[in-house]
């Protein structure tokens, strides 16, 4: 539609725009009233939405007003914080405690001893690197808690006599290991020497004097001596064994690997005598048909009088034998039959160390969790095909099929109708599959999807022709191993990239020596004692050498003067829950009456992995103590076996069942004693004495919070001072949080001021002056506040803990009397502010909720009813808009018209007046 170009009519020089604006104008007066209404309820939501958020400012201050860990928040000193410090967390408990560091925990690393002048240069080695996890080692030591059908040992003190009549005392109150025994005994300034013989300890006397008999004491009234088969030793003997300990049936050896856990799991056969030759020309014969681990090994070639030094090897999987005779021959050992050979030192060098070979104790059998392998990685429970030599092709898949054990798995293998035999390999790590189809192929398998379950295993691939079980046949051959493959193009700087594309166990790098030469470093990818490894090369040797031994942090803890328990880290940080720094230790002569809430009555079942199951009635079988309960249940005859947990502070039952179910302890009835003593539930797979079983493990652990709630330790270094540790309640959390509480009130009644005030000389008011919203928020505060709090303790008014009004009713904080309060009864303190629904953080909740709640809140309503009716008068104005532009299009219509009109008048007008008339001739 055409409009005027020019606002001023061109006939009539009338100002169109203008005359058309005014009258809109005068139009759009309802328009704008409504448009000013608008905006003043806009403002008075932006003010309901300044006052909501100051009254949940209050809400939020309250709830911190309720939470128990206000009230509860410790502080914690460490006497010497340069070795040991502390974090105290709010179910930490206040005193002192003793700690005593005693180990710092380490990552295991390895190093080349050999070194090379440049890493991006050729080494010219050819051969593989196998980097095999924990498990393997022959150097374990039995855990004491283990010990004396789960009795353990008692920790205390001895006394030690040497037959010279030198005496010196020996503190075992902080052991957990035998190994931890031998060289406490063996530190000792006394002449005697301590060794383990099958299940026994021996003491030999080293003085080679008669003055006094060899003589073990016990100090105290404890048991230690007896509870280590040591007890009234008094004898004129230069060597002396105790008795022998009841060693848990999972427990092979006291001290090392027992021999018949060797070479895969077939045990080294019979062994005779070891022949020692030293480079100075002596020797010896070492006897060693009665050893039955390896420690005794050690310990009999250390024994042969010869100048040598007998050790595991820093892999930890064999011998080390140094000679330190200084001779210029050769350092030989070698045997008559296969005795040498057996041990893995048959060998003749001119150095004066010889390494033995890799012993291959085994660490897989049938019943294997396979969760358990690759160092705990476990496999995928994926899917994989086996194809045997002649096409046949059959599938595994362990999660439908539900197979758990490395057994189930090698059942389920040879289940198939392929022609393959699958068994545990000759290195007792893995499995190993055998093609007996005899076709034209080659026995492939191969995992299914995007699972890697066969790679895990090591099982995946082609098969190829080597030895398994003395056979040569076409195999795959699993390992838990990372094989690592070496060529003579491979730098220092590929071969660390090679270790770590497969990076399972370690990290491998460069090391720049101080020389300008390089060296190759592996570092564990797990902390401490699990972390451990171990490297074999074939083909090539680079020398490496175990530069820092993977342990476990260790420290021992006392509360108040009581029993010490040993706490492990793997990374040394130590997180105590609770009270559980002080958490006294128990025996077997502990009262069950006296564990925490009384276990003395009932009764429940143990379900074993296989589904054997056992019930223990402590009435009926008269059962009044830890050690009864233990011997009752290791009499069940199922395939359970109870003991002390590796603290001393609960039972730990293991499954000994190896089945395919799970262990499960349950209470019957209404008995409750199970769960007193933290054992009821289903068995995981847990570390006790160093081995992963799968066990149930009390106390139970009650606290509904992280671990970091109780005491958490930091070990920096290990010292031989006392480390005192001071755990206070820190009242300072109570203090802020009612310093909050008042500032956000203040907040809240500054807020209704500014919006509720009246000016008389100006008659100005504020936004909400006169609304209800703001009289229902003072009145609410206002009753609550100064009125009793009822069924919240036994204080009942803000001001018994520091709280009060000021003359313009906004409220403050006396702290002295707020902190006299906390002193007199922090628990009243505590009732008052946080009890359930009654208390004073509770009421300021609920009347947050009723005012600025989301559900059916006041402000939120209102502010919900000023939206409803923005919303229409906004639409109100659009329409109102829409009929003024209809108006003004009328108008310009109208005017623009008459323009036209007027133009034609004066058109015509002038048309007449040039109208002539016309003369008639007569």
């Amino acid at each position: 539609m055409g409009r005027i170009q020019s606002s001023i009519g061109l006939i009539t020089g009338t100002d169109i725009g203008g005359t058309v604006d005014q009258l809109v104008a005068l139009s759009g007066r309802p328009r704008d009233r409504l448009v000013n209404s608008t905006a003043l309820l806009q403002q008075e939501q932006q003010s309901l939405a300044e006052l909501t958020a100051a009254v949940i400012g209050v809400q939020l201050a309250g709830q911190k007003l309720a939470s128990t860990s206000t009230f509860r928040s410790k502080t914690a000193t460490s006497s010497n914080s340069e070795a040991l410090s502390v974090i105290a967390g709010t179910k930490s408990e206040a005193g002192s405690y003793v700690v005593r560091t005693l180990k710092a925990a380490s990552t295991h690393t390895v190093g080349s001893l050999q070194r090379v002048g440049s890493s991006e240069s050729p080494l010219g080695y050819a051969g593989t690197m196998r980097i095999q996890p924990s498990g393997g080692f022959i150097d374990d030591s039995a855990a004491l808690a283990g010990l004396n059908g789960g009795r353990g040992v008692e920790a205390g003190k001895i006394r030690l006599t040497d037959r010279s009549g030198d005496s010196a005392e020996v503190d075992l109150t902080t052991v957990r290991t035998i190994d931890d025994v031998m060289e406490a005994i063996n530190d000792a300034e006394v002449g005697i020497k301590a060794a383990t013989v099958g299940d026994a300890i021996r003491l030999t006397d080293l003085t080679g004097s008669t003055v006094s008999n060899l003589k073990v004491e016990q100090l105290g009234d404890e048991e230690t001596a007896a509870d280590l088969g040591l007890w009234g030793i008094d004898h004129a003997s230069s060597t002396v064994t105790g008795f022998d300990l009841d060693v848990p049936a999972t427990t092979l050896a006291l001290r090392g690997a027992a021999l018949s856990e060797l070479n895969g799991g077939q045990g080294l056969g019979s062994l005779t005598n070891l022949d020692l030759t030293l480079a100075d020309g002596t020797n010896a014969a070492v006897d060693l048909s009665s050893a039955t681990n390896t420690a005794e090994i050690v310990d009999a070639m250390n024994a042969s009088g010869l100048a040598l030094i007998a050790r595991v090897n820093d892999a930890g999987t064999g011998f080390r034998v140094r000679d330190v005779s200084g001779g210029s021959g050769s350092f030989t050992i070698s045997s008559l039959d296969d005795t040498a050979a057996s041990v893995g030192l048959d060998a003749s060098t001119t150095d004066s160390i010889l390494i033995g070979d890799n012993l291959n104790r085994k660490t897989v059998d049938s019943s294997t969790l396979l969760a358990d392998l690759n160092q705990g990685s476990g496999i995928d429970t994926g899917s994989f095909t086996i194809t045997d030599s002649a096409g046949i092709v059959g599938a595994v898949n362990l999660k439908v099929e539900g197979i758990t054990t490395v057994g189930g798995l090698v059942d389920a293998i040879n289940a198939l109708s392929t022609g393959v035999t699958a068994s545990l390999n000759d290195a007792g790590d893995g499995i190993a599959l055998v093609d007996t189809a005899a076709g034209s192929a080659t026995l492939e398998v191969v995992d299914t999807g995007t699972g890697t379950t066969a790679a895990d295993l090591g099982i995946a691939g082609t098969a190829v022709v080597q030895s398994v079980a003395g056979v040569s046949v076409s195999a795959l051959v699993g390992t838990q191993a990372d094989e690592i493959d070496i060529e003579a193009t491979d730098t220092l700087a590929s071969l660390a990239a090679k270790i770590n594309h497969t990076a399972r166990y370690a990290t491998g790098s460069v090391e720049a020596n101080d020389d300008s030469s390089f060296s190759l470093r592996l570092v564990s990818k797990k902390g401490g004692e699990a972390g451990r490894f171990a490297i074999e090369t074939s083909g090539f040797d680079l020398d490496l050498r175990t530069t820092s031994s993977g342990q476990d942090a260790k420290i021992s803890v006392s509360a108040e003067g009581g029993p010490a328990r040993i706490l492990s880290s793997t990374d040394g940080v130590f997180e105590v829950n609770g009270g559980e720094a002080g958490s006294a230790l128990i025996s077997s002569a502990t009262l069950l009456e006296e564990i925490e809430g009384g276990a003395e009555r009932g009764s429940f079942t143990i379900t074993d992995s296989s589904g054997a199951i056992g019930a223990i009635n402590l009435v009926a079988e008269g059962i009044t103590t830890v050690g009864g309960l233990m011997d009752a249940i290791n009499t069940l005859n199922i395939g359970v076996q109870a003991s002390l947990n590796d603290a001393s502070t609960g039972l730990a039952i293991t499954d000994t069942a190896s089945g395919s179910g799970s262990l499960v302890i349950s209470d019957t009835g209404s008995g409750v004693a199970a769960s007193r003593l933290g054992i009821a539930g289903t068995g995981s797979v847990q570390t006790l004495g160093g081995e992963s079983v799968t066990a149930l493990v009390g106390p139970a652990d009650n606290s509904d919070g992280a671990v970091t709630s109780g005491l958490s330790f930091t070990l920096k270094q290990v010292t031989n001072d006392v480390i005192t540790i001071d755990v206070k309640n820190d009242s300072s959390t109570v203090v802020n949080a009612a310093e909050s509480l008042v500032s956000q009130y203040n907040l809240l009644i500054d807020k209704i001021d500014s919006l509720t005030f009246f000016n008389a000389d100006t008659d100005e008011v504020g936004l909400l002056f006169g609304s209800s919203e703001t009289l229902r928020i003072q009145t609410g505060y206002s009753r609550l506040l100064s009125g009793r709090i009822v069924g919240a303790g036994d204080l009942k008014s803000i001001g018994q803990v520091g709280l009060g009004f000021t003359d313009t009713g906004k409220l403050e904080l006396s702290n002295s009397k707020l902190q006299k309060a906390i002193e007199n009864g922090p628990q009243h303190v505590e009732e008052f502010f946080s009890t359930g629904d009654s208390g004073l953080a509770a009421k300021l909740d609920s009347l947050a909720e009723s005012l600025a709640g989301q559900t059916n809140g006041m402000l939120m309503n209102r502010s919900e009813t000023l939206s409803t009716q923005i919303a229409f008068n906004n639409d109100r104005i659009e329409s109102l808009n829409a009929r003024l532009e209809n108006e003004r299009e009328r108008l310009l219509r109208q005017y623009y018209s008459m323009e036209q009109a007027i133009a034609k008048i004066q058109s015509n007008q002038q048309a007449i007046s040039r109208i002539a008339p016309i003369s008639i001739p007569t």
